[in-house]
């Protein structure tokens, strides 16, 4: 009886497997037994692979860019099972081919393409994108140095408005979720020294299944009614 039982759990876990896989990306998050299925599949590979960066509670982690996975925040894409999915099969700057790798943070202050003044304003105008308390009259000269196509030219990956471009990973400037700390020295720093996060490309490392299971953890996550 209890091999009997064992071989039905297994042959239901194939199937659910299967199911997972071949069911469109848009459909599994309404299949209320799918999702079980992959939370249940993915907590560990989570614990495992993912919770060193991106903390146990998923939460992110500003020391190291990771972001947090429970906001509706997303650098590429629109945080839809199938984004999720393409950023851990390939991932970011991993040396994939198909890896997000269009673009990165310049190194402003180390190039000498912005003085510290010129940064220190421009921290100033990220302030008072993001809703904040900030020194307006450096914000208004922020802004200059945010459009000055010669110094930041900040506008042409995160948009004249700052709202960012989910396609090549510009953040959003306007809605105060920043991956590597949102206070004045941590915007700086990211201003001065710029920005190179990587993250590793999971495929050859877990299975299709496996990382299927896991896009669909994280949207969950995300989506927490």
């Amino acid at each position: 009886m209890i091999g009997g039982t064992s071989f039905l759990q297994h042959l239901r876990r194939e199937q659910l497997r299967i199911r997972l896989l071949q069911t469109d990306t848009g459909a599994i998050v309404k299949d209320r037994q799918l999702i079980r299925f992959a939370s249940a599949e993915a907590t560990p590979l989570y614990a495992q692979h993912c919770a060193r960066c991106h903390g146990k509670d998923m939460t992110g982690n500003p020391t190291l860019g990771a972001p947090n996975l429970k906001d509706r925040v997303w650098l590429f894409g629109d945080g839809s099972v199938f984004d999720i999915e393409r950023t851990l099969l390939y991932g970011i700057r991993s040396g994939q081919s198909k890896a997000h790798n269009v673009t990165d943070m310049p190194a402003f202050g180390l190039a000498g393409r912005l003085s510290e003044a010129q940064i220190r304003n421009l921290v100033q105008y990220l302030l008072q994108l993001s809703g904040r308390p900030h020194q307006a009259p450096a914000a208004i000269e922020g802004r200059a140095v945010y459009d000055d196509v010669a110094k930041a030219n900040c506008s042409d990956c995160h948009g004249e408005t700052g709202q960012g471009n989910s396609n090549y990973g510009a953040p959003d400037l306007t809605v105060d979720v920043w991956n590597s700390g949102n206070d004045a020295r941590s915007l700086y720093d990211a201003i001065y020294y710029g920005q190179h996060r990587i993250m590793p490309s999971w495929i050859g490392v877990l299975s299709l299944e496996q990382i299927r299971a896991l896009a669909v953890y994280v949207y969950m996550a995300s989506h927490h009614e």
